[in-house]
């Protein structure tokens, strides 16, 4: 009966662990997104920090672009299409 009850708190235990370490991989990853964005957000037009400071950090970010450009798709027909129009 102990050995029972000890294993249902130690698995509890596991899948809190378990969870516990998901959300903070999520978390990290949404903090990577939003670095990259700040950094690379003048490409699309944001606010971005003073030029020097971000070519310093550039070196550090090589994983982040190699993830943007992974989620790129090459057919991008609406991103096409919105290229013809003279916009800025």
């Amino acid at each position: 009966m102990w050995r029972n009850i000890f294993n249902f708190f130690k698995g509890f235990t596991e899948s809190f662990k378990h969870q516990s370490t998901e959300y903070i991989e999520f978390e990290l990853r949404e903090l990577e997104n939003a670095f990259a964005i700040l950094i690379l957000g003048s490409l699309i037009g944001l606010p971005s920090p003073p030029t020097p400071i971000a070519l310093k950090i550039l070196p550090h970010m090589q994983r982040e672009i190699y993830v943007m450009q992974s989620r790129v798709s090459d057919d991008d027909i609406f991103g096409e299409i919105l290229g013809l129009f003279d916009i800025g």
